[in-house]
């Protein structure tokens, strides 16, 4: 007889089967609790999978909101508008309308939505926006000019003055005086981006220049 078969005769002999057909039912038992064991421990992993899967869906835990971040943000033009990303919005710092540039009581847009006239009802010219003089000079049409840059690639040039109270390269801020006007006459304003003209109302608030 092999190692292996007297090995398995002891064993048999050892917990007292009397044939081999008792002993292969009991190693049958055993792989079949052992089976069973398993399954249980498997079960109950599975379980707790599902548990947590319902408490996040139940309470949003880690769930993005659109409420969490909810954002407007504002061109440099100053008009609203909305960006999302994913199921998120984000802020960006509002931009302030510019004031008037003279005190009116009298706008228009003229030459195709690209120039304001003030009728001035007071002197002084003030810069709608701060930034750097970069030319002084003069318009055969509109009169004596400044053009003062801005960030963002943003220009403000100021037509019709009587006088000019700045200098080339000065630093002006935000309603600082820039020169004077008739009153009673026209003062004209036109807004470049890089360079290009653009709508002026919507970067001037004109309910600023009617008291």
């Amino acid at each position: 007889m092999k190692l292996d078969e007297m090995k398995v005769q002891y064993d048999r002999n050892r917990d007292g089967f009397s044939s081999e057909t008792a002993f292969a039912v009991q190693e049958e038992e055993q792989r079949v609790k052992v089976n069973a064991s398993g399954i249980a421990v498997k079960i109950g992993l599975c379980a707790a999978v599902l548990a947590l899967a319902f408490v996040v869906r139940a309470f949003g835990v880690g769930r993005p909101d659109d409420t969490v971040a909810e954002t407007s943000t504002h061109t440099e033009t100053g008009e609203q508008e909305s960006e999302k990303i994913g199921s998120l919005r984000y802020v960006e710092a509002g931009v302030t309308k510019w004031k008037a540039p003279v005190l009116s009581r009298d706008v228009e847009l003229m030459r195709d939505g690209q120039l304001l006239r003030f009728t001035a009802n007071a002197a002084t010219v003030c810069a709608s926006t701060g930034g750097t003089v970069r030319d002084i000079g003069t318009d055969a049409q509109y009169g004596t000019y400044v053009r003062i840059a801005s960030d963002n690639d943003r220009e403000a040039v100021y037509y019709g003055l009587e006088s000019v109270a700045v200098k080339q390269g000065d630093t002006v801020a935000a309603g600082g005086t820039i020169g004077s006007a008739a009153v009673g006459k026209s003062v004209f304003m036109k807004v470049l981006v890089s360079g290009a003209p653009q709508d002026p109302t919507a970067f001037v608030d004109l309910s600023l220049g009617g008291e």
